[in-house]
């Protein structure tokens, strides 16, 4: 992670000074280089990451052991619309449902060998994670009544949520198609 601080000299002079107390360290010159020259690839990055993430819920929403994708680049988002007015493209984030999540996440992580089974976001290798609603109530959002409804209503007992890389697409769909392979049709 990494950001600039930008405005003028007075103003960025008090927060400077402040800095090291409020924000903890700073990105050294190296790794702030780093970002600089990784940005001159960003554009390119992002668009294979959007291209790959709307061909692998494609697949995903076509496939019979899949109950739901959440892609905001499908026609079956129901902010679809509102996306294609905010974003130049969907980005590269999906979840989806299977029946059994508990049991499918214990598979992928077994049988699935281009994607990672890990928690972080926005790798060059496509990653995926079971988030169980339960534990997700219990550590992070706290929802309950018409709140935990909603959410319930979305995820049901848990969704898989994917950051596709940079891997080949076609790749990653024979991956997730081979680990789907011991999924029934979902109901």
């Amino acid at each position: 992670m990494g950001g600039v601080l930008a405005g003028r000299r007075d103003a960025v002079e008090a927060v400077r000074a402040g800095i090291g107390v409020h924000a903890g360290g700073v990105l050294s010159p190296f790794n702030a280089w780093l970002i600089l020259r990784g940005l001159s690839t960003l554009p390119l990055r992002m668009r294979a990451h959007s291209d790959s993430a709307a061909q692998v819920a494609r697949f995903l929403l076509a496939h019979p052991g899949v109950k739901a994708v959440t892609f905001p680049g499908l026609v079956s988002h129901p902010q679809f619309a509102l996306a294609r007015r905010q974003m130049s493209m969907p980005s590269g984030m999906l979840t989806f449902q299977v029946d059994d999540g508990p049991r499918m996440a214990h598979v992928f992580k077994q049988r699935l060998r281009l994607f990672s089974y890990a928690v972080s976001l926005g790798d060059v290798r496509s990653l995926i994670f079971y988030i169980p609603t339960d534990a997700i109530m219990q550590s992070t959002f706290c929802l309950d009544g018409a709140a935990l409804d909603a959410y319930r209503a979305f995820a049901g007992d848990g969704i898989f949520r994917v950051s596709i890389g940079l891997e080949d697409p076609d790749d990653l769909c024979y991956d997730l198609e081979q680990a789907l392979t011991v999924l029934p049709a979902a109901g």
